[in-house]
């Protein structure tokens, strides 16, 4: 009798274990598929047992916003690993009373966006806008592990501007706005300032702005130089599996994640990519496969599933072979 029940807890315990494992490789049935006209594909998941830890998602008056902000999503993709979100701008802005010094009057665009690693800034997609007259903006990267400088990456330049009419519209060339472009590695939407004297150029640029936006999405405009501080940008996101803090120390690859036995790309069909910007790695379908290769055999009811034939791909019973007729 004592040996049945200690076969029974032992059960047990292993069935506990494999749906504690499976929580963190695929979601639970019921979850939302969708907010806002905006596709949720996991590992991206809104409420509990729906996403991998660092891809939560809130549904918020109709739309989908990172978990614990208010930070806008627009698009997420899984092939290319992307997200389209919307973030702050950076400013300060000069009192006439004072116009070297902006005492309090300043926002410098930090977000909560990042606290679980998993987002890079893209440097292929986005740049970094700073626009002014008399303005230096940088960008700051989140401080550094054992090292002499607080941050590991700082970025940014000038524009300039000496009178109202010097800077001109669908012009950023350094006179009233400059761009330049960004490096890998960038994980904050943070910026900051060098401040010099505005005043004489209060009536018409009494603020210093930087930000970061989509390449493809942002045209200089003469009005700019008073834009509205609460403006914010679109922004691309490239995303991974990571562990948290990866910028450093905690280096992660697919040889280290199979390793451990929490390699996210478990599935048939599945195969670990190493990240192009920063640590970590993504999950691809193998080649003539389609789907959502972090679902582990099709534990998802609304979507495709795990990687499948796809079209074109036809099962023989020698394995999978390409042809010209559509599933």
């Amino acid at each position: 009798m004592l040996r049945l029940w200690t076969s029974l807890m032992l059960l047990l315990l292993l069935g506990a274990a494999a749906a504690a494992t499976a929580a963190t490789t695929a979601p639970t049935r019921g979850c939302q598929p969708s907010c806002g006209g905006v596709d949720i594909p996991y590992p991206f998941g809104i409420g509990a047992g729906c996403f991998r830890k660092g891809f939560e998602i809130e549904c918020i008056n109709g739309g989908p916003v990172l978990a614990g902000t208010s930070l806008r999503v627009l698009k997420l993709s899984l092939d290319p690993d992307e997200s389209q979100v919307m973030l702050p701008i950076g400013w300060e802005c000069y009192n006439a009373s004072d116009p070297i010094d902006t005492y309090n009057n300043w926002d410098y665009g930090e977000t909560t966006m990042n606290n679980d690693g998993v987002y890079r800034i893209s440097n292929t997609h986005n740049m970094l806008v700073v626009v002014g007259c008399n303005t230096l903006g940088y960008a700051l990267s989140k401080p550094t592990k054992g090292s002499n400088y607080k941050y590991a990456y700082q970025t940014g330049c000038m524009s300039f501007c000496n009178n109202s009419a010097s800077a001109q519209d669908g012009l950023c060339d350094g006179v009233g706005c400059c761009h330049i472009d960004i490096p890998p590695g960038l994980t904050d939407n943070y910026f900051n300032f060098r401040e010099y004297d505005h005043s004489a150029m209060m009536d018409y640029s009494p603020c210093d702005y930087a930000f970061l936006v989509d390449r493809n999405n942002y045209t200089f405009q003469r009005s700019d130089l008073k834009m509205n501080t609460h403006r914010t940008m679109p922004v691309w996101l490239d995303w991974a599996i990571r562990v948290n803090d990866s910028i450093s120390d905690d280096i992660l690859s697919c040889k280290q994640a199979a390793k451990t036995g929490e390699d996210a790309c478990a599935g048939t069909h599945s195969d670990c990519v190493n990240s192009t910007n920063g640590p970590g790695y993504n999950c691809k379908c193998s080649k003539g496969y389609e789907g959502n290769a972090y679902v582990i055999d099709g534990r998802v009811p609304w979507q495709s599933g795990d990687c499948h034939p796809g079209i074109g791909l036809v099962k023989r019973p020698n394995g999978p072979r390409l042809s010209r007729q559509r599933r």
